[in-house]
Formats: structure tokens, C-alpha cells, sequence
């Protein structure tokens, strides 16, 4: 707004000066010549009253532009203001009359003469300030979402590093590949299984295709692949239950956002114990709203894990950037001792699908 503030002052103090420079020329009210001082003065007491004016009309603009889906509250707004704003010049130009000499030598004529000089003059001036100003309103518009843009590609490039970074720990991939190695002689069938998970999750955190959002059954197969892995490293130590509405899985979500969540849970929950544990993945619809809930068992000292690295920083920052206070995400220790993770989301028109893999693992 100051930026708008000092273009508006400097667009009519420029205009003032160039129409006290044509009074200078031409003479002011019925010709009658003036100095550079009167026409100054004269000049800068009309066309400076347009400051606040304008800044009121940009203001209304801003909040309620003529656009589709409200058109005509819009115009209606707008109109009630080009009206006011013609009762207004017509009133600053009765009141200061005396001061600027509005009508030269020439009493001042009554109220409502005046009003319709004024509705002749300003209503049109006032139409073509609003129209300026939607043209302003519209060019920021632009400019921040060029801007929200190039943050959520940042987001998005943060998380598929993040993703990267977490397959490529080489504590990872040592026992990723150490049980790979094993399962040769034991199962080849699923050492093969395991290369290829281990593929996908390279690829996902690879791939250099800008994609913001996918499918959430798309983010479940890439969950079902890490999984995979998962299970085989930590055997019976890890259970995972699913519980995913059939119509929640064409769901748009941002893409990477589901497998970070699912990963904290496994590295500060399940891994830290010795005794089994289960790994609780929930999705379901509640209007129009997508509620993902991850919980596992709490760290082995007892104490909820801490959860605040890059994997879920990264989501909740594009969280905020693509939905800003519509979608949430919650940490908290539930009632029956499980550390439990909910993201909430709007969605737009979620198409139904069937589950990848399985209900429970």
C-alpha cells in the first residue's frame, strides 16, 4: 500500500503541475489570466482532493473487483462509489469556493447546480480511476502468483531432496541393499520386488518433472514402496494398517507430501523399539476437506518424537503456500499413548478408484 500511496500522490501532484501549466497559457475561469502561483494554487486545490479519492476507490478494488461469480455485487459496489464520489467533489467544490475561486468573479451558484456540474465531470473521472485501478489490482495478482509460483517450485525442489536425501542415507541403502544381497539366495522374487521399490523411490526423488500435485493413490503406491523395504528390514517389528476411503484416492494432492509423514513414523517410532510396532495410515473425506493420518507408537524412552526436521518443515511450508490457514498439520500424543500426525486439506472433486496393494501389511 505505500507504494500504491506514493504512485497515486505523484500521478496527480504531475497532473496538477501540467494543468496549472495550461491555466498559465490559456488563463483560468473565463479566461481571466494567472501567475504560475494562482495557477498552482488553483490547480493543486482541485486535482490533489483526488488522492484520497483515488486511494478509496483502489481500496474498494482491491476488495471487491469486477470479476466472474460476483459481477454484479461487484458493479453495484463500485457505482454506489462513483456516486459518493461525485457527492463528494460536489461538496469540496461548494465548500472551498471561497478559498479557490472555483467560478472566477461569478457568485457561487447553489448546491444542486453544482452537484450536476459535478455528476457531468467526476462520474466518468471516477469510472476511469476504477478502471485503472483493476488494471493495477490485476497486474499485483499476477505478479504474486508468478511469485507463489517460484516458491512452491522451491517447495516442491526442497522435497524431492529431502526425499533423495532420505533414500540415499547410506545407513539406508546398506541395509537396503545388504537385505537385497540376502533375499538373492533366500527369495529372488521378492529381492526383485525390493529393487524395484527402491527404484521407484529414487525416481520419485529424481525426477526433475515439475509436477505439484498427484493423485493421493498415486502417493500411496510410492508409501507402499518404502514400505516394502521397510518391512523387509524390520520384519515383525513392523505392522502397517491402512484405512483409506475408496473416493478419497483421486483426491489432487501436492506431490511428496504423504511419504515424508509416513517415513518420520517409521524412523522415530517403529525403528527406535525393539517390540513390534504399528504403523496406522488413515485417509478419508470429510466434506470437502482430505484428512491424512499417520500415528505410530511413541520412541522408546516414552517421549513423542520430535518430528520437526526438513521432511515435514518442507510439507507444512507448502501447505501454507498452496492453501494458507485451509490446510493444517497437527502433532499430538493421543489418549492411548500413539504419537499421531493429521494433515487437513481442501480438496476439489475427488474421483473414486480401487487401493493399490493391500489393507494391511
Amino acid at each position: 500500500m505505500p507504494a500504491v500511496f506514493w504512485m497515486v500522490v505523484i500521478w496527480w501532484a504531475g497532473y496538477a503541475i501540467a494543468f496549472a501549466a495550461q491555466i498559465v497559457r490559456m488563463g483560468g475561469p473565463e479566461g481571466m489570466p494567472m501567475s504560475w502561483p494562482q495557477a498552482l494554487h488553483f490547480s493543486f486545490g482541485s486535482w490533489m482532493m483526488w488522492v484520497p479519492v483515488t486511494l478509496g476507490l483502489y481500496w474498494l478494488v482491491r476488495r471487491s473487483p469486477i470479476e466472474r461469480g460476483r459481477i454484479l455485487r461487484s458493479f453495484a459496489i463500485l457505482l454506489a462509489a462513483s456516486v459518493l464520489t461525485v457527492l463528494l467533489r460536489g461538496s469540496y467544490v461548494y465548500a472551498t469556493s471561497s478559498v479557490f475561486q472555483w467560478f472566477g468573479h461569478h457568485p457561487r451558484p447553489g448546491f444542486t447546480e453544482v452537484l450536476t456540474s459535478s455528476l457531468s465531470y467526476n462520474f466518468m473521472l471516477a469510472w476511469v480511476v476504477i478502471g485503472l485501478a483493476h488494471a493495477l489490482v490485476f497486474y499485483q495478482r499476477s505478479m504474486e502468483r508468478g511469485q507463489q509460483i517460484a516458491r512452491l517450485q522451491a517447495g516442491l525442489t526442497t522435497a524431492k531432496l529431502e526425499a533423495l536425501r532420505a533414500q540415499m542415507n547410506p545407513h539406508f541403502l546398506f541395509n537396503t541393499l545388504n537385505s537385497v544381497a540376502e533375499m538373492v539366495h533366500q527369495d529372488a522374487e521378492l529381492a526383485d520386488r525390493m529393487l524395484v521399490s527402491l527404484s521407484a523411490l529414487l525416481q520419485a526423488g529424481l525426477s526433475v518433472e515439475s509436477v505439484q500435485f498427484r493423485t493421493l493413490s498415486d502417493e500411496i503406491e510410492l508409501v507402499h514402496s518404502y514400505l516394502m523395504i521397510e518391512k523387509v528390514r524390520l520384519s515383525d517389528r513392523l505392522k502397517v494398517e491402512w484405512s483409506v476411503e475408496a473416493e478419497a484416492l483421486g483426491a489432487s494432492v501436492p506431490a511428496l507430501m504423504l511419504q515424508p509423514l509416513v517415513e518420520n513414523a517409521v524412523v522415530h517410532g517403529i525403528s527406535r523399539r525393539r517390540a513390534p510396532g504399528v504403523l496406522s495410515i488413515s485417509c478419508e473425506l470429510r466434506g470437502e476437506t482430505l484428512v491424512v493420518e499417520v500415528s505410530n507408537c511413541v520412541s522408546p524412552d516414552g517421549a513423542a518424537p520430535h518430528g520437526s526436521g526438513i521432511g515435514l518443515g518442507s510439507a507444512r511450508s507448502r501447505l501454507q503456500l498452496l492453501y494458507g490457514a485451509r490446510a493444517t498439520i497437527q502433532q499430538c500424543a493421543t489418549e492411548s499413548g500413539r504419537y499421531l500426525v493429521r494433515v487437513t486439506m481442501p480438496v476439489e472433486k475427488p474421483g473414486a478408484a480401487s487401493l493399490p496393494g493391500r489393507s494391511a501389511a
